[in-house]
């Protein structure tokens, strides 16, 4: 029989009833008063549950021939093995309890490597999203211009009283508070809401005259914080209508004499954002009734667009009038600072929801420029009108990459991470029928058409196929309807058509 621990042939044998083994009595007597536990199992084990093995006169005979009382006595070399041999058991104990402590740190030394090796993996990946967010800004920096330091251009004699000199410190804060809102923008994820097709009949909200029109925008310029639509007519009579509420309101009274409402737009659920034929514009409370900031300015010039991003621009809102002027209105000071004066004919704008691009158009052309560097050439999108027809409408798409441009025909996507009139899709065609109003859900999954088709008004809706790059028609979804306008609104359940029929507002539910 062999030891267990030192693996050498047994003097005095006892057995451990915890792990089944056989042991140097001395050795295992040793181990046990200073562990209290079985070396193999590693199991509580006292001295007086170890059992002594009794041996045979042969085996006692061969253990102990060279230790008997008489050599031990008489001789010096039998008492120097006896030595020797009490030290080379000691030596085998400590060489067993350190081989158990090398296992053990072995163990702990693959987990701290298996840990480390995870931790540079994650590393890793945030090092190459880092790298990749960092290209796609300075490809869209360079393709648009975005210079963070200006100097404003000189205007003309009539402006020149009511305007003040903006800053370039200023101008780069706002520029620095638009990359830190797109950075933080890319970490919200919006649920895409179910809209295969329409859950019941029309439902009109109120009546409304003809000649009102329909704008939306998000929220305090957020889409974090929903999206919500204005219905308006040139005399300032307006509805602010959300998923699932509406409030009526005018700013007839804060309007000039001879003056009419030329654009307006929804800040949130309580104020509206208004421009009128002659130049002036503000903004209207609802609950106060009264205008909290306006000012007459750039007089005969039409406004066609008021936009806040207030999270990017601080207390500060945009304009664009029909002469391509841009400017920022301090709501705090009571000023407007002009940014650009160049006149470029202008019948629509948009601002890009990190609040720094501007898009300005009319039916043959289409410019986008940064308000942080304006006095470089802006980026000019390619339109045929003899081909294509008159462009109908533009706007950026809230992915913060598309540009989407129409006519009564097409549909065109451009890709602004990529170089000028690059297509992000294939162009989407409507032949025999004519395009109406368009609008695209918060995730880019669907878009929304209105067409019309021998004199009948059909809504329709598209899916989006990545890997193609198109656009397919979903041929469940086709709803018959009068819309001439409408918007894409949303609430925590359910995605609404809010649109305008030819007397009424009406309200669409999706599922």
């Amino acid at each position: 029989m062999f030891c267990a621990i030192s693996g050498k042939p047994l003097k005095t044998a006892v057995f451990s009833p915890k792990s089944k083994c056989v042991f140097e009595k001395s050795l295992i007597e040793t181990y046990v008063e200073q562990n209290a536990l079985d070396p193999i199992n590693r199991e509580p084990l006292s001295v007086q549950e170890l059992i002594e093995i009794a041996q045979t006169p042969e085996q006692y005979a061969m253990s102990n021939s060279v230790n008997s009382s008489t050599l031990k006595a008489n001789y010096s070399i039998p008492n120097l093995l006896s030595s020797l041999q009490d030290e080379w058991d000691a030596v085998m104990l400590e060489n067993f309890q350190l081989r158990q402590q090398l296992e053990a740190s072995k163990v702990e030394l693959s987990n701290a490597l298996y840990k480390c090796d995870a931790a540079m993996n994650v590393a890793t990946r945030a090092t190459i999203e880092t790298e990749r967010l960092k290209h796609e800004l300075s490809i869209l920096s360079q393709n648009l211009a975005p210079s963070l330091q200006t100097e404003p251009e000189a205007t003309d004699g009539t402006d020149q009283q009511l305007l003040t000199e903006f800053s370039a410190d200023a101008l780069q804060k706002i520029a620095q508070n638009s990359i830190e809102f797109a950075k933080n923008s890319r970490k919200i994820k919006l649920r895409s809401l179910p809209c295969s097709k329409v859950f019941e009949e029309i439902q009109v909200i109120c009546e409304v005259p003809s000649n009102f029109t329909l704008n939306a925008s998000f929220v305090d310029g957020n889409i974090a914080e929903g999206k919500i639509a204005a219905v308006y007519n040139q005399e300032g009579s307006f509805k602010l209508v959300s998923a699932s509420h509406f409030e009526t309101g005018t700013v007839n009274m804060v309007l000039n004499d001879n003056d009419e409402v030329s654009f307006m737009a929804p800040l949130n659920a309580k104020q509206i954002m208004f421009g009128t034929k002659m130049g002036s514009h503000g903004i209207y409370d609802i609950s106060e009734g009264k205008a909290l900031s306006s000012l007459r300015f750039n007089e005969g010039r039409a406004i066609v667009l008021i936009s806040w991003v207030k999270d990017v621009s601080g207390h500060a809102y945009l304009t664009v009038d029909s002469n391509g002027a841009i400017s920022l209105f301090d709501t705090e000071k009571k000023c407007a600072y002009a940014l650009r004066t160049k006149e470029f004919s202008t019948s629509y704008a948009h601002l890009h929801k990190d609040g720094l691009l501007v898009l300005q158009g009319n039916e043959k052309s289409l410019i986008v420029q940064n308000i942080s560097q304006l006095q470089k050439p802006p980026i000019e999108f390619t339109h045929d009108i003899e081909s294509e027809g008159p462009i109908t409408s533009a706007k950026f798409a809230s992915n913060g990459y598309w540009l989407v441009v129409t006519t009564r025909t097409e549909l065109k996507i451009f890709d602004l991470r990529k170089k000028p009139n690059t297509l992000a899709s294939e162009i989407l065609t409507f032949e025999n029928e004519s395009l109406i109003a368009w609008d695209l859900e918060p995730s880019m999954k669907s878009l929304f058409v209105v067409v019309e088709k021998q004199g009948r008004s059909i809504l329709q809706s598209y899916g989006f196929d990545k890997s193609a790059k198109l656009w397919v028609k979903k041929p469940d979804f086709t709803h018959a309807t009068t819309v001439r306008e409408f918007a894409y609104l949303w609430d925590a359940e359910s995605g609404f058509i809010k649109g305008l029929g030819e007397n009424e507002l009406i309200s669409l539910k999706l599922e």
